[in-house]
């Protein structure tokens, strides 16, 4: 009896793991056939955080985010072609680097979230390390439907894609002289 209520206790302790265990929801919508997995792809966010920064230092209309990880894929569309197709095409879903030329390391990340309203959409943020070497949110924008985007570096741009294997996407640049990231479409 003793082993079976520490077995008891140990399964109610685990099944309170907190959210950040959770794994993005990835649904694939079985049409249209003739349109690849990525573009027929819906991701529902199931997070209170991101990277430790609480949602509510994202965008306090945020109920639920996640970032996108490929870990949410599934093999059988990840490698359709018997490959890492966005290893392939140079995509991923974060990217570190200092975007903003200030010495600070940064980290691009594209997700999606569910607002208090229980809408969804995609985003696109960029983290800062702040003195004591956390995330803050240093830039957020929306970017439209819940849906497959990726990230690429390209000279001193982000590019921001809507597809594995098309030229959809804006390049986020930082602007010197306005002190700001300016999104422009390819």
């Amino acid at each position: 009896m003793k082993y079976l209520c520490h077995l008891l206790f140990l399964l109610v302790l685990l099944g309170c793991s907190p959210a950040t265990n959770k794994q993005i929801i990835m649904r694939v919508s079985p049409e249209p056939k003739d349109h690849a997995w990525w573009l027929r792809t819906e991701f529902v966010p199931v997070h209170k955080e991101i990277r430790g920064v609480p949602l509510s230092q994202i965008d306090p209309t945020w109920r639920l985010a996640s970032e996108l990880r490929k870990e949410a894929i599934p093999p059988e569309l990840l490698l359709e072609w018997g490959t890492d197709i966005m290893q392939e095409s140079g995509l991923s879903f974060f990217l570190y680097g200092d975007f903003n030329k200030d010495g600070v390391e940064d980290l691009a990340l594209v997700g999606v979230y569910e607002n208090k309203s229980r809408e969804r959409g995609s985003f696109i943020l960029i983290l800062s390390k702040d003195d004591q070497g956390k995330w803050r949110k240093s830039f957020l924008r929306y970017l439209g439907e819940p849906s497959f985007t990726a990230l690429s570096k390209k000279n001193d741009s982000l590019e921001v894609w809507f597809c594995l294997e098309c030229d959809f996407g804006v390049s986020l640049i930082w602007d010197t002289e306005a002190d700001k990231y300016v999104l422009k479409p390819f």
